[in-house]
């Protein structure tokens, strides 16, 4: 119980007021005394801990009555808490011990108004909307508003009857001005913002702005802008501008509509201060934003702003629009669908590889790049990417994006190259096994087959499941293919070794695909008087090649051979056409196809781009983490999927061990007999009794590889694959995707500049790297958004990006998502004097 000491012999004639002494008991007590709780028994201290501390303090509340110094009751009204609190601790201390004590997590509405929702508050107050109200759109209690319009220091004023104006619409003291009605009310609470509040010396009968009116824009608003409910002059943008109370009678202005040719009607801002969104972040918490709006500012040197030079070129790509098209929204959002594509694509080109990296920058300078205040954080970005894998639209959006590509240049499709790229797998999942070309052993890895184009451009990726070998996937990738093709062309695919089969290659011809590809297994070599010399001009410089062009070769068998003949339908073999080259070290490639209208040079140039394939993999693993593992976890592979059977594999390798037993046991058998002295055993009979055991293992070598053949030929070959896993492949999909955008941003960018840049082949890239690297000044205006790179490394470099900017310049491509025009140039580099 709480009680008070007794008499003292000495009374302080001052006595201490900065701690206080409450008994617990006769011999248990503690003093508050400088933040920190004392507890003493018998003049002994015990325990000393902070009364900040919530957590120590109940946990000494426990080990107090465990300690059985006081009751249940002297704790609880010693310490200020009840019974029933103190019987709840020491229940959960005895089943998680300290952990126990924590305080819950609450999982409702916080009390607290954040920075945006106190700014609503102050806006709202500024128009005479009454607290009860207020209180109904925020989802919280009327003392909530009370406090937050304190902590503001605003206070509603009620001015006197005698004291109101003596105007011919004023009403009299008798008869009190008329609310508003609760339809307005409501209204007024659908709308996300109104127009700027007259100030009382404006007329009354002012009329009211339409829904969907704008507010004229400040120098850096570009999106369309809805009517709005609050003053701009009463948001933490202008805080030195004191609010406007207006009358019950006043009525804002009419708005002036803002144009924004490319900004969506749904994309809109009610903040004017680049650098605080708290506004739109609060409209966005309460289901009002889609998407946030573009908002710049002036800059006079932002950080890596050059990579606003690829905006024109990604425009042009319409990557950003066919994710529009086939995921809409990812719901209300500050960081929407637009944003956080745009953002992937820009840190994509910045070669900010993943999400984790941008701990390492400042999200305030990123964000600007995107006119907000700060770039969306990781957990953010991978929440974003989680909701659109859930939409199961990633290849949808592979084949929509490839698609796109081939409409907007018909000779890419002239020529198609597929080819496999194994991804390894570190992970302790267990996964199908793949080799590397690079390595000689096979380890758990996720195979994707790419489709580039003519150009040896990406179009598409396809992940298989069970690391299907080229000639599995290659049917039904080229069926997929065709779909994106006007119907009756052909097509053409070129790829490598790993397709080589002769059935497959009839299967496609009879759908109308024509193959290139290497012949596999060994040849004899051809004279050397077959080849004839072809010289061709390329890249500007002349090439020979040695040929020989076979019109008609036979390259496999169609029909399973048989001891019998028996009539069937179609050929036994299949016959292409065999182009042979001779190369400078004497070795022959040998290329075959069923293309007849191409020229033997123009079928070997062909086939030997197709290593712009692995110098894309190779391009794309370094600057862009191509084979990086987007995210955790595995599922299982569909029921149709089959695996190699792996009890043939143990059985194949038993009966190889036993065929070498058998040739051990016969060679040392033979050996027997070679030495055997014909003196002591002339006759065959007697050498075989002689070896009568060695001749008993090599029978029973041999009837032990006889069962396993058997048994290996009644084994099926592919069995359903259980229990295998494989890496999910939705999200990484979606990355693949950005990631191809980012790639053939970057090369239009390069075919842009090779005019203006003459190493452009070599070193072309890398000028792009520096520019997007560059910093920028940024300028805003009421149309335009400049952006001003800085001096590259030399001369000649700044002169080559400034005429890639004139270019792009011309185009007058606006931002996405705003009505802006992106202005692009390069600072002048002064010439170095001596």
């Amino acid at each position: 119980m709480n009680t008070s000491p007794g008499p003292s012999l000495f009374d302080n004639t001052e006595p201490d007021s900065s701690h206080r002494r409450t008994f617990i008991n006769p011999i248990l007590w503690f003093d508050d005394c400088d933040g920190y709780r004392v507890v003493f028994c018998r003049h002994e201290i015990l325990y000393r801990v902070a009364l900040s501390d919530p957590l120590h303090l109940a946990l000494v509340a426990v080990t107090l009555r465990q300690s059985k110094l006081a009751t249940q009751v002297e704790i609880a009204a010693a310490f200020g808490h009840s019974v029933a609190t103190q019987r709840r601790w020491e229940t959960r201390y005895r089943q998680h011990g300290s952990d126990g004590l924590q305080a819950n997590t609450p999982t409702g509405r916080p009390g607290k108004l954040d920075r945006g929702q106190q700014v609503f508050v102050e806006r709202w107050f500024g128009l005479g909307v009454s607290n009860h109200e207020m209180a109904r759109r925020l989802a919280v209690s009327e003392a909530t508003i009370r406090r937050a319009l304190h902590r503001a220091g605003l206070r509603r004023q009620t001015t006197p009857a005698a004291e109101l104006p003596l105007a011919a619409t004023a009403p009299t003291p008798a008869e009190p001005p008329n609310p508003p009605p609760a339809s307005s009310a409501a209204a007024a609470a659908a709308l996300p913002l109104a127009a700027p509040a007259p100030t009382p010396a404006e007329p009354p009968n002012t009329p009211a702005p339409a829904a969907g009116a704008a507010v004229a824009p400040g120098p850096s608003a570009t999106a369309v802008v809805p009517a709005q409910e609050v003053a701009p002059s009463a948001t933490r943008a202008n805080p030195d501008v004191p609010a406007t109370l207006p009358g019950p009678e006043a009525a804002p202005p009419p708005a002036v509509p803002l144009t924004a040719p490319s900004a969506p009607a749904s994309v809109f801002t009610i903040d004017r201060d680049p650098a605080d969104r708290s506004g739109d972040r609060a409209l966005a918490r309460q289901g009002v934003l889609q998407d946030a709006a573009p908002l710049f500012g002036d800059h006079p040197e932002l950080p890596r702003a050059g990579v606003l030079l690829a905006v024109p070129v990604l425009q042009a790509h319409g990557g950003l629009e066919v994710f529009t098209r086939l995921y809409d929204s990812l719901g209300p959002a500050f960081y929407g669908l637009r944003t956080t594509v745009l953002s992937l694509i820009l840190l994509a080109l910045l070669r900010i590889k993943r999400p984790e990296n941008l701990k390492e920058y400042s999200p305030q300078q990123l964000g600007r790049l995107l006119g907000l205040d700060r770039m969306a954080e990781v957990k953010t970005l991978r929440r974003k990417l989680t909701l659109l894998a859930r939409r199961g639209q990633g290849r949808t959006l592979m084949n929509e994006l490839a698609r796109l590509r081939l409409g907007q240049d018909e000779e890419r499709l002239a020529f198609l190259y597929l080819d496999g790229h194994i991804r390894e797998y570190t992970g302790k999942a267990e996964l199908a096994k793949a080799k590397k070309a690079q390595r000689s052993v096979a380890t758990a890895a996720a195979t994707d087959t790419w489709l580039h184009d003519a150009d040896g451009a990406p179009l598409l990726v396809v992940t298989s499941e069970m690391n299907a070998g080229l000639t599995q996937v290659l049917e039904a990738i080229v069926t997929g293919a065709k779909e994106l093709v006007p119907a009756g062309q052909r097509l053409t695919v070129l790829f490598d070794r790993g397709g080589w089969s002769p059935r497959l290659f009839a299967r496609l011809s009879a759908l109308g695909v024509d193959i290139i590809t290497y012949r596999k297994g060994k040849r004899r070599p051809l004279p050397r008087s077959h080849f004839r010399e072809h010289k061709v001009q390329e890249d500007g410089k002349e090439k020979t090649y040695w040929l020989c062009d076979q019109p008609r070769a036979r390259v496999g068998r169609l029909r399973p051979r048989r001891k019998r003949r028996r009539p069937a339908g179609g050929p036994a073999h299949l016959w292409l056409r065999q182009i042979t080259v001779l190369r400078e070290d004497g070795r022959q490639t040998v290329i075959v196809t069923n293309r007849t209208d191409l020229t033997a040079v123009e079928v070997v140039r062909r086939l030997f781009r197709r290593w712009r394939q692995e110098n894309y993999f190779k391009y794309m693993e370094a600057e862009f983490a191509l084979d990086a593992l987007v995210e955790y976890g595995v599922e299982e592979v569909s029921e149709e999927v089959t695996r190699p059977n792996p009890e043939r594999k143990r059985v194949g390798k038993e009966r190889q061990q036993a065929r070498a037993e058998v040739l051990r046991l016969r060679a040392e058998l033979g050996a027997e007999a070679e030495a055997n002295e014909e003196q002591q055993r002339p006759t065959m009979r007697g050498f075989k009794i002689a070896q009568a055991r060695l001749r008993k293992q090599l029978e029973q070598a041999e009837l032990r590889e006889q069962e396993l053949t058997r048994q290996l030929r009644q084994l099926p070959r592919r069995v359903p694959a259980k229990g295998v896993k494989a890496l999910k492949a939705e999200k990484k999909l979606i990355v693949d995707a950005i990631k191809i955008i980012a790639y053939q941003c970057e090369t239009a960018l390069l075919d842009r500049l090779r005019p203006h840049y003459a190493r452009a082949d070599d070193e072309g890239r890398t000028l792009l790297h520096a520019a997007f690297q560059s910093s920028a000044r940024m300028e805003v205006t009421e149309a335009e958004l400049r952006i001003t790179l800085a001096a590259q490394s030399s001369p000649h470099r700044s002169e080559a990006l400034a005429k890639l900017c004139r270019e792009l310049d011309a185009e007058g491509v606006c931002y996405p998502g705003s009505g802006l025009r992106v202005r692009l140039a390069v600072e002048g580099q002064e010439p170095l004097t001596p």
